[in-house]
This record gives C-alpha cells, structure tokens and sequence, in this order.
C-alpha cells in the first residue's frame, strides 16, 4: 500500500467512515468492509463487498428513498456537485440502521459527459438519529402537553414555556421569557427538590386566579454544566372549584340553605376558640330555637307545608342578623344562633326578642292556607366558666327546655353560672 493511499485508509478507520464506490455503467456499488459489518452482510476481513443498485435501492427505507433518489439523480445529471444525505438502510436482522453519505462524480464519460464513477464515504449514525428522536418525541410531549411546563435558569428566570403554561398565564411566551417566575405565582419560590405538587396560585394577566399544583425539578445540565429548574404546573383550578361546591353541599341545609348541624358547629367551636383567647374580653350570645308543634302543621297540612314553614322561618333569620352572626339549621325543627356582642353593655337577648315578635306576626301561605306558627327560644351567652362550646350549647338546650315547659312562644335566658 503506498504511502498516501495507507494514511487515507488509517484516516477513515480512525474517523470511523466506510468507503464506497459507484460503477453506473454496470450499476454496481462497491461497500468496504465496514458498511458490511454495519449492514449486517458477510464480508472477507480486508474486502468489501459489491451490490447492485438493484439490491442497494431494495435496503433503503420507503419513506427515505424519494428523498436519496432525488439527490443522487441531481449528482449524475451534474445540477448538484456534492452528494449527501442520512437514511435508513435494512440490515440482515430486520431492523434498521442510519446512514450518512457524502460523495461526489469522479468520472464522467468524455464524449456523453454521463457519470461513470462515484466515490464516497459513509458514517454510521445511527445512535446520533435514535438520540435525536427521543428528544424530538419528548420535546414533542411537553410541546403538545396540556400540562404547563416552564424551564427557567438557575435565578429562576423564565426562559422557556409550553403553550400550555402561555395558556395558564395568559401571555406569550415572549412576554413571559426573563421574568421571574415567583412574581406570577403567589407563593413565591419553591422549595428544591420538590416532590409533592404545592397548590399555588397563578395570576393571570387578565385578572383572574387560577390555582394549579405546583412540581419543581432541579437539574444540571451535562453540557454547559448550569443550573435549571422545570416547573411543571398543573391547573387543578375546576377541581379546586368542584372541591369547594362538594364541601359547600356537605356543609349546607339543602332544605333551608342554611349551614347544616357540622358546620354550625365548626364555626361556633371557632368562635369559642377565639373568645377564650382574648381571655373573654370578646362576648357572644348563643340561641337554640325550636319552632313550636311543628308536627301539628306536617300533620295538618302536610310535609310540603312543614318544608314551607321551615323556609319562611330560615329566611327570617337571616333577615334578623348579620353576616358575622352564625345561623344553622341544627335538625328538625331546631335551629341555631350565636351573635358576637361588639357593643359593650348590649343585652344578649334583644334580637331574640325582636325575632320572637316577627315571628308571631308571621303567616305562610300554602294551598289556599294561612299557616301561622311560633316558636321557643333559649339563650345564653359565653362564661369563664364554659370549658367547651359544649357547655355553652348546653346551657342553651336547658333554657329551650324551660321555655317549652312553660307554655311555648316565649324566650328564656340563662346566664353563664346557671
């Protein structure tokens, strides 16, 4: 082997390139020994092998092969002077290997000026191509995930976004790229590392609040070695809302609309709470009511009329007190107040007995009848002595007891000590 032919050959080895040629005349195509190997093709150590254009043309994938055809015929009829093109070629396994071919004519006919010889080399790229499809499939899956995605350097400076996450801020992605992320979720910065979604809210640049869960992965890149984060935001701002109407209707009297016997009692228990930490400088009264023979009125005029009664005396309660006043519908026929008393020398019992003065006024009309109806109050008000809102609501049943016990339609107070 002479000199410059030997370096040429070592040159290749080293590069990793195969070596072919192209016979038009005989329509023949000589591969080394290397593009044997790559193929799958059985070949002597130190030979190539010869395939015709037929058989070569039989290995090149379909969806390859426009693509390769057009090229090689724009390098024989000489409208291009370099070849080069990747495709898959089949090997003898089945399966499918990626090819880079770069070559150009080196001979043409003197008389015809058709192309006689093509030299060329080849590089198998196939690792490179699988590589570069994985990561064009999983950029397509954050592309096209409804789910918002966001990378941001290691200052937390947006510097890319999903359409998704465009969607979710209401910007574009260009209006959004070097902005601090914290300044458009609520909670400011994550915490690193973190696993389990956050519930944050992000604030739309039309002024709405969506609430998404909230996942903050850390990398390195093995590259320029930076720090990144991906935030993955995912709105959960219809469950968050489904969520809230589920416990709304757990929560609510669907008869009444007012709040049930649960959260009656949550909010009292709070309230009670509070007053004893201001050490019972803050006040609050607590009524129990009962509306009087209310199964005389289901029996004498049905359960529709009853429901009617239980209605018309719900909407007198909230006619009476205030958004800050608790009012519940305990069961039955049996309802609950407690009122804060902001002012200083208030009488617990005033609204009660306003009320108890509506309600003898009352007159429900269903199917033709007047439906009058009254009923018995029991109040109290929060003590020193009261451990629990237990024993507040106790004290309260046992001036209900005693307003009944002596006749119905009246109202019956029982200090703190009694």
């Amino acid at each position: 082997m002479e000199p410059t032919f030997e370096r040429a050959f070592w040159a290749l080895a080293a590069a990793d390139l195969a070596l072919w040629q192209l016979d038009f005349p005989t329509e023949r195509a000589m591969l080394d020994e290397r593009w044997a190997q790559w193929v799958g093709l059985p070949a002597q150590k130190g030979e190539g092998i010869t395939l015709t254009f037929v058989a070569w043309r039989a290995r090149v994938h379909p969806i390859d092969w426009p693509r390769v055809r057009k090229s090689l015929i724009a390098l024989v009829k000489g409208t291009s002077d370099y070849y080069c093109e990747r495709y898959r070629i089949r090997t003898e396994r089945g399966g499918w290997c990626w090819l880079e071919d770069r070559g150009r004519i080196t001979q043409r006919d003197e008389q015809t000026g058709r192309a006689r010889i093509g030299i060329g080399v080849c590089r198998n790229v196939t690792d490179e191509m699988e590589q570069a499809a994985w990561k064009e499939l999983l950029s397509e899956a954050v592309i096209r995930s409804p789910v918002a995605t966001v990378i941001c350097d290691a200052e937390d400076r947006i510097i890319w976004v999903n359409p998704a996450a465009e969607q979710l801020f209401a910007r574009q992605a260009a209006d959004l790229f070097r902005q601090f992320i914290h300044r458009f979720l609520e909670t400011g910065a994550a915490t690193t590392g973190e696993k389990r979604g956050a519930l944050v809210a992000v604030h739309t640049q039309d002024g709405t609040t969506r609430w998404v869960e909230r996942i903050v992965t850390p990398f390195t890149s093995s590259l320029s070695h930076e720090r990144f984060s991906v935030y993955v935001l995912h709105d959960i701002t219809e469950r968050i809302a489904l969520e809230q109407q589920l416990r709304q209707l757990a929560l609510t009297d669907v008869l009444t609309g007012l709040p049930n016997r649960r959260a009656f009692m949550e909010r009292a228990e709070a309230l009670f709470a509070r007053i004893v930490r201001s050490a019972f400088h803050e006040r609050a009264a607590v009524a129990l009511i009962d509306l009087d023979h209310f199964k005389r009125i289901n029996d004498t005029f049905g359960h529709s009329a009853g429901d009617a009664v239980l209605r018309d005396f719900a909407d007198l309660l909230r006619a009476n007190f205030r958004t800050m006043d608790e009012v519940g519908r305990l069961g039955g026929e049996e309802f609950g107040v407690v009122m804060p008393l902001v002012v200083l020398h208030d009488r617990p019992t005033n609204a009660f007995e306003r009320l108890l003065r509506e309600v003898r006024l009352r007159r429900v009309t269903f199917s033709g009848h007047h439906i009058q109806y009254t009923c018995s109050i029991g109040v109290t008000e929060v003590g020193p002595s009261d451990r629990a809102f237990d024993d507040v609501l106790a004290r309260a049943d046992r001036a209900l007891y005693q307003a009944k016990a002596e006749g119905r339609n009246r109202l019956i107070w029982l200090a703190a000590d009694e």
